[in-house]
């Protein structure tokens, strides 16, 4: 959304203590260990934008908690399979000259609070050229340690050690389809057929493109699970500047997920 349709639509301007209010209503706990979703499109004018919303959480939850948020660069590392619209006559072409994944700058797809964490000190990248994760806090290089390329969301990756660490996961102004940490319980439910992914990666040093194993991924019903998890738990919602947040249990979501994916 352009600036000038978020100023027409805005009537009181987001500040931070709309935030903090905001996060306190949800019970956000201090100390709380999290990962957090946020489309900045969702709400009115923030002021401070970005910046304003991550801030408030680490007030909210203590400067030394461990924070986790998506990162993501399949845009930049396997530009044909995220855009289907490139011709496959340029595929090779294209993967010839695609820079090879580099946490420390290759681009950040999930968004402006995302891409802002990612410049805040002693913040951390996993390694997986295509579901990288970033995390601050004092577990925050445990937690995006031996990010496997055959596991994206399964096994090892941050979202398998938040499941194992109970942690929570606050959305900001997104839906059910935006939280890839439903993608483990399509590992946890075995509900997916395995496909092969491509990546440009570097390797010794030098660039290259490699091919892995790994599930072929659907958030389709991620919507409709949302709404029938919501039915058996009591899910608190508030809005600030017109956009829906909430905060989850991840355990009790993945489990239910799990679930809900195995009979679906």
């Amino acid at each position: 959304m352009k600036s000038i349709d978020v100023i027409s639509k805005t009537t009181k301007p987001v500040t931070k203590a709309d935030w903090l209010k905001l996060l306190k209503q949800l019970n956000l706990a201090s100390e709380e260990l999290l990962i957090v979703y946020t489309d900045l499109k969702s709400f009115d004018y923030v002021i401070g934008g970005a910046q304003t919303i991550i801030e408030a959480i680490y007030e909210v939850a203590g400067y030394h908690t461990t924070i986790i948020m998506p990162a993501h660069s399949i845009n930049q590392t396997c530009p044909t399979f995220f855009d289907e619209s490139l011709p496959k006559k340029w595929k090779s072409t294209i993967y010839k000259h695609t820079p090879a994944f580099d946490s420390e700058v290759s681009p950040i797809l999930a968004g402006d609070v995302s891409e802002t964490f990612a410049r805040n000190r002693n913040v951390c990248r996993s390694e997986h050229p295509i579901a990288s994760y970033l995390a601050s806090g004092r577990k925050a290089d445990w937690f995006m340690a031996n990010h496997q390329l055959q596991s994206m969301f399964g096994e090892n990756s941050p979202l398998q050690k938040l499941y194992a660490q109970d942690a929570k996961i606050l959305c900001l102004g997104v839906d059910y389809t935006q939280l890839t940490a439903l993608h483990l319980a399509e590992y946890l439910a075995n509900c997916r057929t395995k496909t092969t992914h491509e990546a440009v990666i570097l390797e010794n040093g030098k660039r290259a493109l490699v091919e892995f194993e790994d599930l072929a991924l659907d958030s389709s019903q991620f919507n409709e699970l949302g709404a029938a998890y919501e039915q058996i738990t009591n899910v608190q919602k508030y809005s600030v500047g017109g956009g829906s947040c909430f905060l989850l249990d991840y355990r009790s979501l993945i489990d239910f997920a799990t679930d809900y994916l195995k009979l679906n």
